[in-house]
């Protein structure tokens, strides 16, 4: 099959036309019920017809105080629709900025069909873009991974300091055995408490003290000389958020839905950069601050590489007393490279300053690396 752009490609040819939809009346149990029956993490819900906003498993977890009965009203939220028509590159990047897995697909002021990342990366393996691409040209190296012996609650520290929805096992030769994901996490805590309220878990106390190696999954890997579109095959076929690099059972890297969300959206035709901020409670001035710091830091990049995405996950450490350290990963996508770093201040901006300072040392350093290699082969 011929390979085409993946702006040529529309939403219309990947969303799901078999909607699973809830209405406002509905029970919020009735809508986790169909989450977990359907293997999805957004639920559209209708009022008489009408596309009223989605609940998503998120807001249910976040809203634990809310009673198993009470109305999906409580829980819907606006999010921006998608038209049959749009490109699939914009697709992602509005994904991307409402933080969703899915969005639904209007067309005429009504709801045709659903978009979600796995449909991105279906898109994704039959674009030209990703042809000649490797593994290890997008992979997220050297993961932080759980062992097989911490607990339960451990892994969830783990993923909520690097903003993952899973994370490689290691067993005690640091050779990698399986993976572990918030799916499995709430599998395990499966029913509300019978006289708490909904989101008190049942057993939750002696969950938290459940070993990792007793709900791990085996791990699909690939190695990191893959080409993309196999990683991309085994993601869509094995319905997996998450694909593990490793070499002789050694973890090198991970790949993520969120990752391919912001490979495809690199293909967008835009003007400036697509900035995402995650892991802060909602805190405008210090978004607004945040923004700033980076729009400045862009502009004396942009002189040597063409900026596509950055994405930034912020980790607060809370410690004894009024401080508290950050810890800051970032992903930097250009047109043709991908860049990682990590950095830790005690002052959240200062953090982001030498985060921006390690990014744009190292885009100068490979800059006159290949100004320099030029020169030797013409001479």
């Amino acid at each position: 099959m011929p390979k085409v752009r993946l702006r040529d490609l529309k939403v219309r040819d990947f969303m799901s036309r078999d909607v699973v939809t809830g209405t406002p009346d509905e029970p919020v149990s009735e809508i986790l019920g169909k989450m977990k029956a359907n293997d999805i993490h957004e639920v559209p819900i209708l009022d008489k017809k009408k596309l009223v906003g989605i609940v998503s498993m998120a807001a249910i977890a976040r809203r634990r105080e809310l009673a198993p009965t009470a109305k999906a009203a409580h829980l819907v939220h606006a999010a921006p629709d998608l038209s049959p028509d749009l490109d699939m590159p914009a697709a992602a990047e509005k994904m991307l900025s409402s933080g969703n897995r899915s969005l639904p697909v209007v067309e005429k002021g009504k709801l045709v069909g659903i978009l979600s990342r796995t449909d991105v990366a279906r898109a994704l393996a039959q674009s030209e873009e990703v042809q000649g691409i490797r593994v290890s040209d997008i992979m997220t190296p050297n993961p932080q991974c759980v062992n097989g012996s911490d607990t339960i609650a451990q892994s969830r520290t783990v993923m909520a300091a690097l903003g993952e929805r899973a994370v490689p096992v290691i067993d005690a030769k640091k050779w990698l055995v399986g993976v572990v994901g918030l799916k499995d996490l709430a599998d395990l805590f499966a029913k509300p408490k019978s006289k708490a309220q909904f989101g008190e878990l049942s057993g939750e106390k002696e969950a938290i003290r459940v070993r990792v190696s007793s709900i791990m999954r085996p791990p699909i890997t690939v190695s990191p000389d893959a080409a993309l579109p196999t990683a991309l095959d085994l993601m869509t076929k094995n319905r997996i958020s998450t694909i593990l690099i490793a070499k002789d059972w050694e973890p090198l890297g991970i790949i993520t839905s969120a990752d391919l969300l912001e490979h495809a959206a690199r293909y967008r035709e835009r003007e400036g950069i697509l900035v995402q901020i995650s892991g802060l409670e909602e805190q405008p001035d210090v978004y607004d601050q945040l923004y700033h710091i980076i729009e400045k830091a862009m502009r004396r990049i942009s002189g040597l590489v063409t900026p596509r995405v950055l994405n930034m996950h912020v980790h607060q450490y809370k410690s004894d007393g009024d401080r508290s350290k950050w810890s800051l990963r970032v992903r930097f996508a250009t047109n043709h490279e991908m860049y990682y770093f990590n950095h830790f201040d005690w002052d959240l901006f200062k953090a982001l300053d030498g985060l921006l300072d390690q990014l744009e040392a190292r885009i100068k350093k490979e800059k006159d690396r290949r100004l320099a290699e030029r020169k030797l082969h013409r001479s």
